[in-house]
This record gives structure tokens, C-alpha cells and sequence, in this order.
């Protein structure tokens, strides 16, 4: 099953696990393929150096650097496409709709509302 993360979901399940966690293991064992573009990357790391998360990465004992390791493990590379979705409040939302595009995503895992609740036509 082909499967796009939102960075969201990626930060959760790097820094918290839980339930979330799952995903991992299913990737592990092969179950779903992750996909993610440069861009997506980019924004994973980005975020991880976020102030905010930098207590719980301590507390973790982890680097941005060994958490990108385990997020580079986990992937299969898919390339970056620019597509513009003006009804998105997020315009990085977009980035994940365009990878999704690109490897013919099965599923989107995500939180975000403007992607869950339909108020972006289908594409």
C-alpha cells in the first residue's frame, strides 16, 4: 500500500510514538510503502529544530540527524511537483497532495482538517 505522511504525523510518531507508532512497523515489515518527496524531508527536518521540540528530542536522547537516519530508513524517495490548491490554508499541505499525486498514494495519513474534512475538491 502506497502511503504519504504528513510532517505532522512524522514529528508525532518520531518524538512520541504511541498509537501512531504503528505505522513504523508496518513499513518495517513491509506492509505500506512511505513516500516522501525532498520538499516533504526538508519540512520533517525543519520542524524537528523547531525551539519547542527541542526538550523532548533531549529527552529522547535524540539528534534532528538520527531521527532524519530513521525517516531516511523508512522511505522510498518520490519526486517533488508543484501544484497549487488555493482553498488550502496551509500551502504546505499542498507538498503532501502532490506526492500523494505522484506515487498514486492508496492513503493519506494525516491530522490536518483542510485534508480530512473535504473542503478541498477531489483532485
Amino acid at each position: 500500500m502506497k502511503v504519504v505522511l504528513d510532517v505532522n504525523v512524522w514529528i508525532s510518531v518520531l518524538l512520541w510514538g504511541g498509537v501512531l507508532g504503528k505505522i513504523f512497523k508496518l513499513a518495517k515489515n513491509q506492509r505500506i510503502t512511505i513516500f516522501a518527496s525532498q520538499k516533504i524531508l526538508a519540512d520533517i527536518e525543519n520542524t524537528l529544530e523547531r525551539p519547542k521540540l527541542q526538550s523532548r528530542k533531549q529527552y529522547c536522547g535524540y539528534t534532528t540527524a538520527y531521527l532524519m537516519t530513521i525517516v531516511q530508513e523508512l522511505i522510498q524517495p518520490c519526486v517533488d511537483r508543484l501544484l497549487e490548491v488555493p482553498q488550502l490554508r496551509d500551502t504546505d499541505d499542498a507538498v503532501i497532495l502532490a506526492s500523494a499525486i505522484v506515487i498514486q498514494a492508496e492513503v493519506i495519513i494525516t491530522g490536518d482538517l483542510d485534508l480530512l474534512t473535504g473542503s478541498i475538491s477531489p483532485l
